[in-house]
């Protein structure tokens, strides 16, 4: 890491610049001139809709398997005699885990796969990049991020005998039941035997069917050599090598993705069949750990024990389209979720900052954290080697995010690949961040992310000059908007029986949509609701019919306005680092027009009023003056609704004579 003075500002654009020493992972580019078409060619291709259903597309979760009654029970018989040793080791959470269910949200998961970027192995989303980390692997998965390689041999010649009698064992399975280990007729064999070797048969189980499951069920011996040196107390980094099949999934899951988009319009779609082998319901787990809008109401923490048990049979939320809630997910993110369980983990999440000295006397607990937020390359098995680049998601770890630097591979072998995992830390000290510290990015990262890889002209225009509100970034429970993606009615009656949101009777129209009087917006609301009624326009009156849902953000010095044509015919606008607009019926009629803006004549009085945008500053300042390529833009825009405006009011009139 690094620390230097920079000009920050807040990844959500609720805050003026400020000049501040900031603390930033290696490596990053200190001009604009960073890496960034990876991103926007590897993760922009979709689906012309978001219709997982329909697609030509068969996925199984190899790795997602509900715990039989059969395992538990096993579980809840060793945990006396081993746990001593499974926290030793580092894995009793773990196993623990694999006691709950967690059920599948197809939607969800081909979701955040759509934006998933197998360059980086990054999320990219139009609002930033975020991940699933060695962080995660630990909180979530209970996996530990120090120990042996997976790959370690068994060289004692005691245990090369205990892996002779469990490939024996799985011989005898496989004789009767069609040359398949199967995990039931393993228990059978094992469960309660008291046999020398049931530890080691137990955690082959818990290996072949939670952890590093293949393509079909069954117990594998290329777990052995693990489940021998786990069980004589020696730890092995399961949490590289799971994170490890993960990425590789999500690769594998965007490229079939992708795939949907060579297919020809109109033309034999060829059907594509997948099996994802790692343990992805840790992906779904970590979206509703980090996006508050898609989350539905997990169990208290403290009758389950772990994360992973907050999400045990609990059923997901329906959204009407995945990819615009998490497209337009900017202030719902969670960047750093489990500092809200600070009390289990003080050394991660203190109430204070503060620096730690590398030395030989660094606690387990501090160099986990450290070496989850080191670029690194992870190893799994199967030789599957991943690049791990948390210098890219800086904020998930609460430092500051400058613009990544490119990071050469170090994957010739698995050897390789885990000697740069584990190879010495360079720095004197660290800086660990306080668990309540919000961290900015760069100016000059906002100015690279939106036209480097976006390709947005003006990169500061979203930017509120103002003070900056600690609440920004959370959506309180108390907020009535509808998420883009959810229907109004389908968001309302879910909230209402989770108890996780509610909506007051006076709020809704007879459409369950949002409703309050325009009249008390400020003019520049009223500006944008015009820009955004001209975009519902000419998606319907000039094409010549409704378009599928799309997300279309307007930037105009602050403002942006997201237009949906869904099933209700709802349009919203979301104004940026300000209060949130209300949800409108937008109707192609000039009734419905000149109720939006309050009364008839507001068309006319916006005119006048385009030659300034009020974007509130705390300060006082006198507002700033429009350019004049925006002021000219604009008027045309402005002009084209007016016309069309005279035409729709032209039949109403004829009619009336």
């Amino acid at each position: 890491m690094e620390s230097r003075e920079e000009l920050m500002v807040s990844p959500v654009g609720d805050s003026k610049p400020a000049l501040r020493t900031a603390h930033f992972l290696k490596p990053s580019v200190s001009s604009n001139g960073g890496p960034g078409s990876d991103i926007l060619s590897s993760s922009m291709s979709l689906p012309p809709t978001f219709e997982p259903k329909n697609w030509p597309l068969t996925v199984r979760f190899s790795g997602w398997q509900h715990p039989p009654r059969k395992w538990i029970h096993w579980v809840d018989s060793l945990q006396s005699t081993f746990e001593s040793v499974w926290r030793r080791v580092g894995i009793k959470e773990a196993i623990m885990g694999s006691k709950y269910k967690v059920l599948k949200n197809e939607d969800l998961t081909f979701g955040i796969a759509e934006r998933w970027c197998s360059k980086t192995n990054t999320f990219v989303f139009p609002w930033g990049e975020a991940t699933i980390t060695l962080e995660d692997m630990m909180f979530l998965g209970g996996f530990p991020v120090l120990g042996d390689p997976v790959f370690r041999p068994l060289e004692a010649k005691e245990l090369k005998e205990v892996e002779e009698k469990l490939i024996l064992a799985r011989k005898e399975i496989i004789k009767g039941s069609r040359n398949k280990a199967c995990p039931s007729r393993w228990m059978n064999a094992f469960m309660n035997s008291e046999r020398e070797i049931e530890h080691e048969a137990f955690l082959a189980t818990w290996l072949s069917v939670f952890v590093f499951p293949g393509r079909s069920l069954h117990i594998r011996s290329i777990v052995f050599p693990i489940a021998i040196h786990l069980a004589r107390g020696n730890a092995v980094a399961l949490a590289p090598a799971v994170l490890a099949s993960i990425y590789k999934d999500l690769s594998l899951l965007k490229q079939a993705i992708f795939d949907l988009t060579k297919s020809p319009v109109g033309g034999h779609k060829k059907h594509h069949e997948l099996v994802l082998q790692s343990p992805f319901y840790l992906v779904q787990i970590w979206v509703w750990e980090r996006i508050h809008v898609l989350q539905p109401k997990p169990k208290v923490m403290n009758t389950c024990g772990t994360i992973l048990g907050r999400w045990h049979g609990v059923k997901a939320l329906e959204a009407d389209n995945v990819r615009l809630v998490l497209d337009s997910a900017k202030e719902e993110f969670i960047w750093r979720p489990y500092a809200r369980f600070g009390s289990n983990r003080k050394k991660f999440y203190a109430e204070n900052s503060f620096w730690v000295l590398l030395d030989h006397t660094l606690e387990e607990e501090i160099e986990s954290f450290i070496i989850c937020m080191r670029v690194s390359e992870l190893v799994g098995l199967d030789d599957c080697i991943e690049q791990y680049l948390p210098h890219r998601v800086a904020l998930q770890f609460g430092m500051d995010q400058d613009i990544p630097g490119f990071v050469t591979r170090s994957n010739d072998t698995p050897e390789i690949g885990w000697f740069n995992y584990i190879r010495p830390m360079m720095d004197r000290k660290i800086y660990i961040a306080s668990r309540l510290f919000e961290a900015d990015v760069t100016i000059r990262y906002v100015e690279w992310w939106e036209k480097s890889v976006l390709g947005y002209q003006d990169p500061f225009s979203k930017l509120v000059q103002g003070k900056r509100s600690p609440m920004s970034r959370k959506k309180k429970d108390a907020d009535t908007d509808v998420p883009l993606g959810f229907s109004a009615k389908c968001f309302s009656a879910l909230h209402r029986n989770n108890g996780h949101r509610t909506f007051r009777n006076d709020e809704t129209d007879q459409n369950g949509v949002l409703s309050s009087p325009v009249a008390t917006h400020k003019t520049d609301d009223l500006m944008a609701m015009k820009v955004a009624m001209l975009e519902k326009i000419e998606n319907v009156n000039v094409v010549g019919g409704p378009k599928r849902a799309t997300r279309d953000a307007k930037r105009d010095n602050g403002i942006s306005c997201f237009v949906s044509s869904a099933d209700n015919g709802t349009m919203r606008k979301r104004d940026l680092g300000m209060k949130s607009f209300p949800t409108v019926e937008c109707e192609t009629s000039v009734r419905d027009l000149e109720d939006a803006t309050g009364h008839g004549n507001g068309i006319q009085e916006l005119s006048m009023a385009h030659h300034k945008v009020h974007p509130s500053r705390a300060d006082g300042e006198s507002t700033r003056i429009m350019d004049d390529k925006r002021i000219m833009d604009l008027e045309n825009r402005i002009s084209k609704l007016e016309r069309m405006l005279d035409e729709l009011k032209r039949p109403r009139c004829s009619h009336g004579s």
